[in-house]
């Protein structure tokens, strides 16, 4: 498992213990089936890439980050999908996106997170 951390140049705080997934696989799976934990998907091209929350155990926060590392857009509180039809959704960002990060439900807010924030992603060794 690779992980990575990242700092928002806007506001110089830095999120650790990301894992990243840039393998079809991994970019599929993302955080399904687990408790808890951070992602990090990174496409290999932009486009407006659809997350849905399919085998979810978890709400979350999706960070839509454009190639620029800037934030298009955040989705606050995605519910994980249920048997109920009208839960049914997939989250798109407003504009093309090459990374969408993923994180617990109120972490954006906690974080001060913002569109228009510049991030900067560091694999970490």
């Amino acid at each position: 498992m690779v992980f990575a951390s990242i700092n928002n140049l806007s506001k110089n705080e830095e999120i650790k213990d990301i894992q990243i997934a840039d393998t079809m696989s991994a970019l599929t799976k993302g955080l399904m089936f687990q408790k808890k934990g951070r992602m990090l998907l990174s496409f290999h091209f932009c486009a407006r890439h659809g997350i849905w929350m399919f085998c979810m155990k978890f709400p979350l926060d999706l960070v839509f980050i454009d190639k620029n590392k800037k934030i298009i857009n955040i989705v606050e509180d995605a519910k994980p999908i249920s048997l109920n039809p009208k839960t049914w959704k997939i989250y798109y960002p407003k504009k093309r996106c090459m990374h969408v990060l993923e994180v617990e439900a109120g972490f954006a807010n906690k974080a001060g997170l913002k569109p228009g924030d510049v991030l900067e992603i560091t694999q970490e060794t």
